[in-house]
């Protein structure tokens, strides 16, 4: 099996780093110039394994901080 796993932040949390982003873009004339409307930063992996393997599990005890961050699994490739 081949996944995608995208990890974001879950609504209601602070997105310091995204914010400082957009700020900043928006306020230099090469980049943003007042135009970007919102940006939001994630992570993703690709994650190849055997069938039978428990990636549901994986992605809540090791890659995601589900207290915070929310993660979507999508199949790529099917065994």
């Amino acid at each position: 099996m081949k996944y995608r796993i995208d990890i974001s932040l879950r609504a209601g949390v602070k997105d310091i780093a995204s914010e400082a982003i957009l700020k900043t873009a928006n306020g230099n004339a090469d980049l943003g110039n007042g135009k970007l409307q919102s940006l939001s930063m994630g992570k993703w992996f690709i994650i190849e394994c055997d069938d039978d393997f428990d990636i549901k599990s994986l992605c809540e005890k090791l890659l995601a901080n589900t207290v915070i961050e929310r993660y979507d699994i999508r199949t790529i490739i099917k065994g």
